[in-house]
C-alpha cells in the first residue's frame, strides 16, 4: 500500500522552503522539474521502500528566496545548505529535468553528497545537432504535446483546455486554477536559471568525469522537449551510468508511467 507524505516546512538562509516527506528506509531525494510537481503516485509508491525528501525549490510552490537564486551555482548552494538542514547523509537523488541538471550541478562539485543519481529526462547539455526544444512562451496546448506521449492524459487534457481559453475569451468553460497559477509560476522560476544561457551550462559537459555515483539515465523515447541524444550522452560520459529508455513515455515520465519509473529505481536500486 502507497505510503503517505507529509508536508512541512524547513527554515533555509533563502527563506521558508516547503517540503514533502514520508516512508522509512535509505533517503531518497526527489529534485522536480520546471514544472514544479510533486508526482506524489510515484513519491508514494517508493515510499514503500524509502525515506522519500521531496524539497520544493525556491520561486515554486510556497517555497521562498527566489529572488536570492541567479544562477546554477546559486542553487547548488540551496541545495548544500538544504543537506544540511534535513541531515541528509549520502541520499539516492532523483531528478527530473531541471532537477535532473540539479542533480549533475550539485554531483560534480560535491561527489560525495549523493548514493547514486536517478536522471529523467535530464536537460543541462547542449548539442548542437539535437537542440532542446523553446519552452518560454508556448501556449500550454504545444507544452502538453511535448510532455505527454498520452493527450488524453488528464494534465494534457487540461493543458489544452487553457489553450483553448486563452485563444478566445468568450468561451465558457472550467478553468484549472490549481493548474493555471502553479504553470506561470514555475515558468518565471524556471526562466531565472534557464533564460541565457538557455537550459544549459557550458561546462556541464566537460565535468561529468566528476560524478563518482552509479547513475540510472531515463529518457521517454516520444519526448518532445529534451532530444534522446542528451540521455545517450549522459550515459556514455558520465563514469558509471546506464541507460534505460521507455517508448510509452515522453517528457513527464514520473506523471504518464509513474508505477514503471518506480520499477526502474527499485532494479537499479536494489531494493
Amino acid at each position: 500500500m502507497p505510503t503517505d507524505l507529509t508536508e512541512a516546512r524547513v527554515d533555509a538562509p533563502v527563506g521558508s522552503i516547503q517540503v514533502y516527506r514520508g516512508g522509512a528506509g535509505p533517503q531518497l531525494v526527489y529534485l522536480h522539474s520546471a514544472g514544479g510537481e510533486t508526482p506524489f503516485e510515484l513519491l508514494t509508491d517508493l515510499a514503500d521502500d524509502f525515506d522519500v525528501i521531496a524539497p520544493v525549490f525556491p520561486g515554486f510552490g510556497e517555497s521562498e528566496g527566489i529572488e536570492a537564486i541567479d544562477t546554477m551555482e546559486d542553487a547548488v548552494f540551496h541545495l548544500l545548505d538544504l543537506w544540511e538542514r534535513l541531515e541528509l547523509s549520502q541520499p539516492v537523488v532523483m531528478g527530473v529535468s531541471l532537477g535532473g541538471w540539479m542533480a549533475l550541478e550539485l554531483s560534480t562539485r560535491y561527489p560525495d553528497h549523493a548514493r547514486a543519481l536517478v536522471l529523467i529526462n535530464a536537460v543541462g547539455l547542449y548539442l548542437e545537432d539535437a537542440p532542446i526544444a523553446e519552452l518560454f512562451g508556448r501556449p500550454p496546448n504545444e507544452l502538453a504535446e511535448m510532455l505527454f506521449a498520452d493527450q488524453s492524459h488528464p494534465i494534457a487534457q487540461a493543458m489544452h483546455s487553457m489553450a483553448e481559453f486563452v485563444g478566445d475569451v468568450g468561451i465558457k468553460m472550467e478553468i484549472p486554477l490549481e493548474l493555471v497559477v502553479p504553470m506561470w509560476k514555475a515558468l518565471g522560476a524556471t526562466a531565472r536559471l534557464g533564460w541565457d544561457p538557455y537550459m544549459h551550462s557550458p561546462k556541464l559537459r566537460g565535468r561529468l568525469r566528476r560524478v563518482t555515483c552509479p547513475v540510472l539515465v531515463v529518457a521517454g523515447e516520444q519526448d518532445g522537449f529534451v532530444p534522446i541524444e542528451h540521455a545517450r550522452v549522459y550515459a556514455a560520459e558520465l563514469p558509471d551510468a546506464r541507460l534505460e529508455l521507455m517508448a510509452d513515455g515522453a517528457h513527464w515520465l514520473h506523471m504518464e508511467l509513474p508505477a514503471e519509473l518506480a520499477a526502474l529505481t527499485r532494479g537499479f536500486l536494489g531494493a
